[in-house]
């Protein structure tokens, strides 16, 4: 589904408004240390994700681990861009608790972008086409798809926010969006890198792609 060049206003504001939460306290234990640090082409894997939420003005907050304290007050000291809301969790747990964190601190009613930082090059006309979509549907759990693989990141509206912090999911985030079905709506984007660059095949396949 390619993006509208010219979104009427209405919509472009409010996908202009749609937040996003960077997950980043994992540890990349399989690829030798934390995956918002590596760089692929230049900028890291953060860097990545952040340059673009900062295209589409929205806001961000970002869940680490307060273990790689220093390396994150390098990143962001160089960063350019707005700052994000930073919130601590332990990279050893399960996804879905850096989650339950960060949507913990409200703010979120309207719903958020759930983004790992391994999966970070979705391009800037996937990321319109992706804004557009939830702006036109805000109450769906929208799923994003390129080439038969679903990939990140996952809108996940206010309610389903609320869901998340109610019960203990089996799956974690997946389990959620098994008990709602109904309510899942999928934007196919071909051409997209979504995956989650988690192995070390995958990591060492796009460095020779450069």
């Amino acid at each position: 589904m390619p993006p509208a060049a010219e979104p009427p206003a209405d919509t472009g504001r409010r996908a202009a408004a749609q937040p996003v939460l960077i997950l980043a306290a994992g540890h990349g234990t399989r690829l030798g240390g934390p995956k918002a640090f590596i760089a692929v082409g230049g900028p890291t894997f953060a860097e990545r994700i952040l340059a673009r939420c900062a295209e589409a003005g929205a806001p961000v907050t970002l869940v680490l681990d307060p273990r790689h304290g220093a390396r994150w007050a390098a990143l962001l000291a160089r960063w350019q861009g707005p700052a994000p809301r930073r919130f601590e969790a332990d990279g050893t747990r399960p996804m879905v608790e850096s989650v339950r964190v960060a949507l913990a601190a409200g703010d979120f009613g309207q719903g958020v972008w759930v983004w790992p930082v391994d999966a970070p090059f979705l391009s800037a006309a996937g990321w319109r086409a992706a804004r557009a979509a939830v702006a036109g549907a805000p109450l769906a759990i929208w799923k994003l798809r390129a080439e038969g693989r679903s990939g990140h990141p996952l809108w996940l509206p206010g309610w389903a926010c609320t869901a998340v912090g109610e019960r203990d999911w089996p799956d974690g985030l997946r389990g959620l969006l098994t008990a709602h079905l109904d309510s899942v709506r999928v934007l196919e984007l071909p051409g997209e890198r979504l995956y989650d660059v988690d192995t070390p095949e995958a990591l060492a396949a796009l460095q020779e792609e450069g």
